[in-house]
């Protein structure tokens, strides 16, 4: 429990199960409620460990920082990636690639073929493989255009007119070079965010998926058609949407706590029907 939090032991737990079902092994040991009072003591005793600050990528924030991309191949490229992962909330494993692109790849990594311009102005990305697709049958993602400049369907317009390539090559990618890796990714955000004057502390690959879904709560989209567009299949989307709410709750408490160092005036001491002669 020293090196372990308890909800990854609980996950490992959970994974140890999955196993003897697999295999058929008995699994009646796993409904043994010791099991989570085990960790929920390690929990009181060495608590859940320091959460790491991951802050979202929102709007604002991406319109300061894609300012400072480059006009040239790679430039290109990183805005065009960033465009299209806020736009089709894509986790960073969803666009990037941390092994050597093969001949082969482009079957289960998202390259130029994967996505298909139509006459609306729209773009439909096909996602070839993604952490709620285990069986690869491809998950299907519309993109819409708008005069934002990180509309997605104006940046990969510009990318496929300057720079075309074969259909099996990778979408995002620096000229004569491997597909973007995520460590790649990580560091041009954070390259891009100094060079806003923005610090770059709690920032990550993440971060894209997360602004994504904090944008849209802001923007007042329903929770149900956040989970929509971001592919949700469970309430894990509450997170993002609680820390905003959180956030508002706690201006609102700052502002009513400096009322109280705030006098009276004479208006809000009188009665409802008071008239001053």
């Amino acid at each position: 429990m020293l090196t372990a939090k308890p909800a990854t032991a609980k996950s490992y737990v959970t994974a140890i199960r999955s196993f003897h079902l697999e295999n058929g092994f008995p699994i009646t040991i796993f409904d043994d409620p010791r099991i989570d009072l085990v960790i929920r003591g390690g929990k009181r005793v060495y608590g859940e460990g320091v959460k790491k600050l991951r802050l979202p990528l929102t709007s604002s924030v991406l319109l300061r920082i894609v300012n400072e991309v480059r006009v040239d191949e790679e430039g290109i490229n990183v805005k065009s990636a960033l465009c299209v992962a806020f736009a089709a909330f894509l986790r960073s494993g969803e666009f990037t690639w941390d092994a050597p692109w093969t001949g082969k790849s482009h079957e289960s990594n998202l390259s130029r073929k994967h996505v298909v311009f139509h006459s609306n102005d729209s773009i439909t990305l096909t996602l070839p493989a993604s952490k709620t697709d285990p069986y690869h049958k491809g998950v299907i993602i519309q993109l819409a255009s708008s005069p934002s400049p990180l509309c997605p369907v104006t940046a990969l317009n510009r990318l496929y007119n300057l720079y075309p390539r074969s259909p099996t090559q990778p979408l995002f990618a620096p000229p004569h070079g491997q597909p973007f890796t995520k460590q790649f990714i990580v560091t041009k955000i954070r390259e891009l965010l100094l060079q806003a004057g923005v610090s770059t502390l709690g920032f990550s690959g993440h971060s894209i998926r997360k602004g994504a879904a904090v944008t849209a709560a802001t923007n007042g989209i329903s929770k149900d058609n956040i989970k929509l567009l971001g592919r949700w299949k469970s309430d894990a989307v509450d997170v993002y949407i609680n820390e905003l709410n959180q956030s508002d709750h706690i201006h609102k408490l700052l502002h009513l706590n400096s009322l109280l160092h705030t006098p009276p005036t004479l208006n809000s001491l009188a009665p409802p029907n008071f008239t001053r002669p």
